[in-house]
């Protein structure tokens, strides 16, 4: 317990440095404050209440990722940081606003940050469960109060803004309960924070989009693409509850029990496995196709004013030369992984980094010299893997015993619940910093060094550390498993990165910013060794934060 306790006193060191950092360089008040707020409040909760996991799991029947400390405080402040780096960078300008008059997200992220913070604090009183119950049964009707305070334009914006960070936060709890309830064992609290506060805000706007038609048409396709895979789960949810899965599932209370080598836990109800059934798979590829064209296309046409299709056959046509041999590497990159995955059919650190890897190699191009078209391959790739994973926990013919044993080469000991997360972390983590940058600079912009923090973070450090570290390591870090040596690597192996990458052209030039990005670099390298996070998803959103300012 004291380990543990040590890790978080210090991975609370390590969060606060790069909050401090974010805060001495931008130029609001307003952020900076509830920014601190937020961390302190949330720095409260994690180092005070060290049984927050057993009580929200107590309160609301949930069972959270093994084996994992809460990370409260980190998903708190993860998202706002994010945000708010984003919006104060150097070029002051974005298209991440609610309406016309150019409002940013900055204060409702903040808003939703304390929304979840409160929720979990709730757990500790005997009325939390009926408040929190009420409050989300009520969340359409709110949610739908706000959006007409949106549409009618009223000029007060202090009721906007209250509409908005009261229907959002509704919102992001519910996102955060049911992300919590239904991927069972999936989540920490804090990773579940920072995906439903991302959920919380693409759903905000994507309805600001749809009703202004104020985003690009990369970032309708984004939009939707993302919250698709949601919009599919719901309308497929009544042929996937009567489906043949992977886990044996309590209808009633959401429980399931991993077939095979997972975790074996004696207190869950475990039903009589379903026969499979060809009835039930071709329901499933017709609920599938229909939400697609009945609901997917009809509402990106509505965002974009043109048919997905046209739009989609004029961007393939607009291909350059370039454009062409990315597509032809990334294909043979796909290729190569695919070989591999079925070849190796053993799961290690050594064989999940060769993936990591291929990340890069696939990244490092599209970024320098495609950002658009990286923009698009991954919020599709994101689609489709989402996709995949119902055909894995349905085991849906003729793709799911494959994905299924591929999952075992690539699924590491944080994978132990319903939806494998790492790979998906891992895409996010590498996409989410070309999304946000871009969607404030545009796409026809110079690559520039925070588009590259999945890259270095994940890619380049967090491969170096856990190869090097594993094979060489011997001093640990207190409290962890981690080692000095794969820290150290990390920080050796992304500093030259940088230096190359300043050589082809990318600015900010580290030989020019020699300590701001290597005060970065071993702010990211350091929470790695410290955090129990997935940090496919942390890391490069952490590291963000920083060079972005």
């Amino acid at each position: 317990m004291g380990g543990q306790f040590n890790t978080d006193i210090v991975e609370a060191v390590i969060i606060g440095a790069g909050v401090t950092t974010v805060i001495c360089s931008i130029n609001d008040l307003t952020s900076s404050v509830g920014l601190i707020i937020v961390y302190m409040l949330a720095l409260f909760i994690q180092l005070t209440w060290r049984e927050a996991t057993e009580e929200i799991s107590y309160c609301y029947d949930l069972i959270l990722r093994p084996s994992s400390s809460s990370g409260i405080l980190l998903g708190s402040v993860l998202l706002p940081l994010v945000i708010i780096s984003t919006q104060s960078s150097q070029y002051n300008s974005s298209s991440i606003h609610l309406t016309d008059d150019d409002d940013n997200l900055a204060v409702p992220c903040l808003v939703f940050s304390i929304a979840c913070l409160l929720c979990v604090w709730l757990t500790r009183c005997k009325m939390s469960v009926t408040v929190l119950e009420r409050l989300i049964s009520v969340r359409w009707v709110v949610s739908w109060v706000a959006v007409m305070v949106i549409l009618h334009k009223v000029p007060l914006q202090g009721v906007v803004a209250l509409a908005v960070s009261f229907g959002g936060s509704v919102t992001c709890v519910w996102f955060l309960l049911g992300l919590l309830y239904v991927l069972e064992e999936s989540f920490t609290i804090g990773e579940a924070m920072v995906v439903a506060q991302g959920l919380t805000l693409l759903t905000l706007e994507a309805v600001n989009t749809t009703v202004y038609h104020t985003g690009r048409e990369l970032i309708a396709c984004l939009q939707v693409l993302i919250l698709g895979g949601i919009i599919i789960g719901l309308t497929m949810k009544p042929v996937l509850q009567k489906m043949p899965t992977i886990y044996s599932i309590n209808v009633s209370r959401g429980k399931h029990k991993q077939l095979g080598n997972g975790a074996n836990h004696s207190n869950r109800i475990q039903d009589i496995p379903r026969p499979f059934s060809w009835k039930l798979t071709a329901f499933f590829y017709l609920a599938m196709v229909a939400s697609i064209i009945c609901i997917l296309l009809p509402w990106l046409g509505i965002m974009i004013k043109s048919w997905p299709l046209l739009f989609g056959l004029k961007f393939t046509l607009m291909t350059s030369e370039k454009r062409t041999c990315l597509v032809l590497i990334w294909a043979g990159l796909i290729s190569t992984a695919i070989t591999m995955v079925f070849w190796l059919q053993t799961s290690s650190t050594v064989t999940r980094k060769y993936f990591h890897l291929f990340t890069v190699a696939a990244f490092l191009p599209g970024i320098y010299f495609d950002v658009e078209l990286v923009f698009l391959a991954t919020a599709g790739t994101f689609f489709i893997a989402i996709l995949l994973e119902f055909f894995r926990i349905h085991q849906v013919w003729p793709l799911g015993e494959a994905l299924q044993s591929a999952s075992q080469t690539l699924g590491d000991a944080q994978d132990t619940g319903v939806i494998f997360l790492s790979h998906l972390y891992l895409l996010l983590g590498l996409a989410v910093p070309v999304w946000l940058y871009t969607g404030v600079h545009g796409y026809h912009i110079e690559s520039t060094l925070p588009l590259f923090s999945g890259v270095l973070s994940v890619g380049i450090g967090d491969t170096a550390a856990s190869v090097i570290g594993s094979k060489y390591g011997v001093i640990k870090w207190p409290g962890t498993k981690k080692t000095i040596l794969g820290t150290v690597s990390a920080i050796l192996f992304q500093i030259p990165a940088c230096y190359l990458l300043s050589y082809i052209g990318i600015l900010p030039s580290m030989a020019s910013h020699f300590f701001s990005i290597s005060w970065a670099i071993i702010l990211t390298s350091l929470l790695e060794a410290f955090t129990l996070q997935i940090d496919n998803l942390v890391l490069p959103l952490f590291m963000y934060c920083l060079l972005v300012t």
